[in-house]
């Protein structure tokens, strides 16, 4: 196998902690002017206060399961295609606001409905008054 653009996982766990920091923390609004170095050092610095967050909206199992097709092994060695790993990092994307969203519907905040002439999930915000009678009626 040729490798140019492949690169070689030692740990699969690893890296797909390292993906789902990357992820989770490029999320953030403040990171669009940080240089590459200093936005790798933000996420080295990311703490156990936010893995019960990204566990919530990441989690472990879910990009495991995204990760490991992707993977080729030669000679007990692993390994990924660069854009298979770009595309992994786009998924892991769309999980986390995929998950976003279908929390903000468990809350209540947000309707959804399915438009088949799109073959997709529409939503749209609650107006103040729905939420403000679906209160009432809870602590009635």
């Amino acid at each position: 196998m040729d490798k140019d653009n492949w690169l070689e996982i030692v740990s699969v766990k690893k890296i797909i902690n390292f993906s789902r920091k990357l992820v989770y923390y490029n999320f953030d609004e403040e990171t669009s002017d940080m240089d590459d170095v200093t936005f790798l050092q933000k996420i080295d610095k990311i703490g156990s206060d936010t893995e019960p967050d990204m566990d919530l909206l990441l989690p472990y199992d879910e990009c495991k399961s995204i990760f490991k097709p992707m993977l080729i092994t030669e000679k007990n060695r692993m390994y990924i295609k660069d854009e298979e790993y770009d595309d992994f990092l786009l998924q892991l994307n769309q999980r986390m606001v995929s998950n976003i969203v279908h929390g903000l519907v468990k809350k209540g905040v947000l309707h959804t409905a399915f438009d088949n002439e799109k073959n997709d999930f529409i939503f749209w915000v609650k107006k103040e008054y729905e939420l403000d009678d679906e209160e009432s009626s809870e602590t009635d």
